[in-house]
């Protein structure tokens, strides 16, 4: 997967990395075709609490990230289809702006906490997330998780570790040894030893695919593991006798947007569109399932300034290289899809998942 990045009209490779505020032009990104949503025509079954839950977060995404993606793809992506659409609100209990684990507890489970804290309270209270609560009577759901990034990163760790530390690595991987979760893919290797490793795959059922001692790479470099794992994890978890919840995330949206590489940022938001896209074709014969799409925070702060459609190019530069505290989307399809439109905030958004699995 190659593309052509173009600085102010200079070769890519032969300029320096982009900063804050350089104006960057991205064209030639291979594009794909989209799956598109049909709801099913007996819309019964969108009214029926969902049997499946399936939540994918953009790391960093914001509508100015689809947008320049939407571009760079001729005008379409798969997000396009979704019927309801929402802002959610992403500040942490300490901070305007937040960081990916408080964010990440919020969407897990549900409640603010202080910057760089995981699935507890600032004053230390442990949170069930949702892996918990779904998995427990009378949901009995088996629980997944697909990243980008490492197994252990932020994110994914909020919903199964409760640390008062995100960089407490060696702690988040022994609880997630412990957390029972059926399907985990992502990277990571680095974080076990092979016998730990070996013991969280013999697992009764379980599956557990790192591809990488650290971080996933881009998506130019991994190809396309995220849509291979998405449609892996569904394949294992449709069989789950009372249904599954599974995260999906693009995790490296937020590191291209940190390193204010406007083409690894498009690639990345284009990966999880595809990604979702295998979810949207799934869906297709599993209509009672409920699927959010939204992002932590936004990172990059990005301004699109120009572009063209019909050849695929986008203009834009970044105003930072951090965090930003603007709201950004939540996109849902679906069996009760219908709670996640509005205006929300972070912590709502696993409050109204329980609120769709009860009967």
């Amino acid at each position: 997967m190659k593309s052509m990045f173009f600085l102010i009209g200079l070769a890519w490779g032969a300029v320096a990395a982009p900063q804050p505020g350089q104006v960057q032009v991205v064209e030639g990104v291979p594009q794909h075709e989209v799956t598109g949503y049909t709801p099913p025509a007996d819309g019964t079954v969108l009214q029926a609490a969902p049997r499946h839950i399936i939540l994918m977060i953009g790391d960093g995404m914001s509508t100015e990230h689809i947008a320049a993606a939407w571009v760079c793809n001729g005008g379409k992506l798969n997000m396009d289809s979704l019927p309801y659409t929402g802002w959610c609100r992403t500040f942490s209990a300490n901070r305007l702006i937040t960081d990916s684990a408080a964010a990440g507890t919020a969407l897990a489970c549900g409640a603010k906490t202080n910057n760089g804290m995981l699935g507890i309270t600032p004053a230390g209270q442990v949170l069930p997330s949702l892996c918990v609560r779904l998995s427990a009577p009378p949901y009995g759901k088996q629980c997944g998780l697909v990243v980008t990034k490492t197994i252990t990163d932020a994110t994914p760790a909020a919903f199964y570790a409760h640390v008062p530390g995100r960089k407490l690595t060696s702690v988040i991987a022994q609880q997630l040894e412990q957390a029972g979760l059926r399907y985990l893919a992502g990277g990571g290797k680095g974080a076990f030893s092979a016998a730990r490793l070996e013991k969280m795959k013999s697992a009764p059922g379980a599956v557990v695919s790192l591809c990488a001692e650290g971080d996933c790479p881009y998506a130019a470099e991994r190809g396309n593991m995220l849509e291979e794992e998405t449609h892996r994890a569904l394949a294992c978890l449709e069989a789950a006798p009372q249904g599954f919840f599974l995260m999906i995330e693009g995790s490296k949206i937020d590191s291209a947007s940190h390193d204010t590489h406007l083409g690894r940022a498009v690639e990345e938001v284009l990966d999880f569109d595809r990604a979702l896209g295998v979810v949207l074709r799934w869906m297709q014969k599993h209509p009672d399932t409920l699927l959010i799409v939204t992002a932590d925070h936004q990172t990059g702060g990005l301004v699109i300034l120009d572009g063209n459609v019909a050849a695929g190019r986008v203009k834009a530069s970044f105003a930072t290289s951090a965090h930003t505290g603007i709201v950004v989307p939540v996109l849902a399809a679906g069996a009760r899809a219908c709670l996640f439109s509005g205006v929300m905030d972070n912590t709502q958004i696993p409050a109204r998942i329980m609120q769709a699995v009860e009967k």
